[in-house]
């Protein structure tokens, strides 16, 4: 059985001897061995006091946190002002959350921030039972249970909504103020930073900067939300102090006083600017596709990213965002102008090619119906279309390949323009005659047929299939289409006969002997219907010698067919040569067939009379 990561609970507060052995604010119930309790107590024993000073009703005065990163550990604190036993203001109430740092991660920190800890703290540590004087008050107190995190999480992460309820809050964060912060941070990656007097609350700036940039730059996205200075030592690397706090002397933080006019821009205020316009209009999604391999720890690799990401002067954004947003009208001035540019169809197609295939299919189904928003972006249309087509094609070709279905489906529902279709085909043939691979047209067909082409439109790739292959291969291909699909075989035998005697006989006539003059593939594309038989051998005959059969062509033609031709083929040939030699060979044939099937010859041994049938 796999048990679930589970986090130990300290409280601190004013006491005659805590658990340390001091008369001071310090631990005084802990679910820690000692050992572990003297550790983590080295860490945080500077930061449990109080997160501001004693101002009217304690009860109504809201908490601290601090979220902190040890390797693979981390904790969680929340501060409370409270009073001594005397009565007297400047203590606190502190709880302290230790455990893993994969459990205890950023998104659970700001979480906590926004909830109420009661409702999962264990009774005897609940904030109500402590500041009523009713909570635990000495090392005598038994050990607290430990707090398992999966239910923490549930309670946090699921069923309240805390993050969604952040997302809301931070959308009343001043861009420009978001947007000093940014810069910050892309100009020092990871470096300590004091903001001094924010309008909102500390958890509420570190999600907006974390879903901005903590996939962007490097930083350990610790936190302190109110603190009465940035002067302690080991501070997280985001602080929160009022705007008459006491600056640290050791100079080694970035302070931004939102209260004080703004300094001169930077060189990535501008750059700053538009990743929070993208992150304000697209969401974290657009800025997720955005990210690079590995968080950035210079300004110059920030830069880099930057411009890589600049699709045009002042739009910095992905392509996918702009074409999900297109078909609702959701584009700004600056991203319609460059949608609708030429320039944008090179990073259209390269981004149309990195998305999976059902994406692809979203994309292409909102962008299939016509609406006015469209209207000014044919040629990206088309793009979309000609990537879902492309696609599919690829997919049939493919060797034990699945077919793209969900795309085929989107296309079927609007059938893409045959010349489009025939192009694409066309380009795979070049493909495969550049690297003298086999191709297999059944499949393409089929996928063509598939996604909705129209009667008139198979005929079309039928013409580029005669106009591309020999004469060779398209007996092949007649032959092998056939297996599968005998009318498609039957157009294309159709569409070569139109075209005329075809080049290259001599060397065609191996695979006629071997399909003893395609005879399974007529049977296939005419069963039971001897006239339609003579027709489709008419044309091959047609396609292959010529209208005129002379004896030479006939006599080839008989040798192909094997011993016993089929006598749709004798009647093709008949009608094809009505007089002189050629045609008394056919009627040779044609007797001498009659003669085996009706009345087989005494030096048969497989016929039903005896050697003998001179009586």
């Amino acid at each position: 059985m796999i048990r679930s990561a589970r986090a130990d609970l300290t409280v601190y507060r004013w006491s005659e001897r805590s658990l340390i052995g001091r008369g001071d604010v310090g631990p005084v119930t802990t679910s820690l061995e000692r050992e572990a309790l003297l550790r983590w107590n080295s860490r945080i024993e500077h930061l449990v006091w109080a997160a501001q000073d004693d101002t009217g009703d304690l009860s109504d005065t809201a908490p601290g946190f601090v979220y902190l990163r040890y390797g693979h550990e981390a904790a969680l604190l929340r501060k409370v002002p409270a009073r001594d036993p005397h009565g007297r203001s400047g203590s606190t109430l502190t709880h302290v959350l230790t455990g893993p740092a994969d459990s205890m991660d950023l998104h659970l920190a700001l979480a906590a921030c926004r909830s109420d800890w009661d409702d999962w703290l264990p009774p005897r540590a609940r904030q109500d039972a402590l500041l009523d004087e009713r909570g635990p008050r000495g090392p005598e107190d038994e050990l607290l249970p430990r707090v398992p995190l999966d239910r923490v999480r549930a309670l946090l992460l699921q069923r309240e909504h805390l993050l969604d309820d952040l997302d809301t809050a931070a959308l009343a964060l001043p861009e420009e103020l978001l947007t000093r912060l940014a810069e910050a941070l892309m100009e020092h990656p990871g470096a300590p930073l004091t903001v001094v007097g924010s309008p909102l609350p500390g958890e509420v700036v570190v999600h907006a900067l974390a879903e901005l940039l903590s996939q962007v730059v490097v930083g350990d996205w610790t936190f302190a939300t109110h603190e009465e200075s940035d002067a302690a030592r080991e501070l997280p690397q985001f602080v929160f102090v009022r705007p008459d706090a006491t600056a640290g002397l050791q100079g080694t933080r970035r302070r931004i006083d939102v209260t004080a006019p703004d300094g001169t821009d930077g060189p990535l205020r501008g750059h700053a600017a538009l990743l929070v316009r993208l992150h304000r209009r697209r969401g974290r999604h657009a800025l997720a596709r955005l990210r690079p391999p590995l968080p950035l720890t210079s300004a110059e690799q920030v830069q880099h990213w930057v411009e890589q990401h600049s699709v045009a002067p002042g739009l910095l954004s992905d392509l996918t965002s702009l074409l999900e947003a297109a078909p609702h009208g959701d584009l700004s001035p600056t991203e319609a102008a460059y949608l609708h540019s030429r320039a944008a169809l090179p990073r259209v197609r390269l981004e149309l090619s990195r998305l999976t295939d059902g994406h692809l299919a979203a994309l292409l189904h909102a962008w299939s119906p016509f609406k006015p928003e469209l209207a000014p972006y044919p040629q990206v249309r088309e793009e979309i279309r000609l990537a879902a087509v492309q696609r599919c094609f690829d997919a049939a070709a493919a060797v034990a390949a699945r077919p793209a279905r969900e795309l085929e489906d989107v296309l079927r529902a609007a059938p893409p323009d045959a010349g489009q279709v025939r192009g694409v085909l066309g380009e795979r043939l070049e493909l495969a005659v550049r690297r003298a691979e086999v191709f297999d047209v059944v499949p393409l067909l089929s996928c063509a047929a598939r996604i909705g082409l129209s009667r008139a439109g198979l005929d079309d790739l039928t013409e580029v299939l005669v106009g591309r292959f020999s004469t060779t291969e398209l007996i092949r291909e007649i032959d092998r289409i056939s297996r599968a699909e005998p009318e498609r075989a039957r157009a294309l035998l159709e569409r070569c006969a139109e075209r005329g005697t075809a080049r290259g006989r001599r060397d065609a006539y191996d695979v006629l002997r071997r399909t003893e003059f395609l005879a399974e593939a007529v049977d296939r594309m005419a069963p039971q219907n001897p006239a339609r038989a003579v027709q489709l051998y008419g044309l091959l005959l047609r396609w292959t010698i010529g209208p005129r059969l002379g004896p030479r062509a006939v006599t080839a033609v008989l040798e192909a067919a094997g011993s016993r031709p089929s006598p749709a083929l004798l009647w093709a040939l008949l009608d094809g040569c009505r007089r002189g030699r050629a045609h008394r060979a056919v009627v040779a044939v044609v007797v001498d067939q009659y003669f085996r099937l009706q009345l087989p010859h005494p030096a048969d041994r497989r016929g039903p009379y005896p050697h003998d049938a001179r009586d």
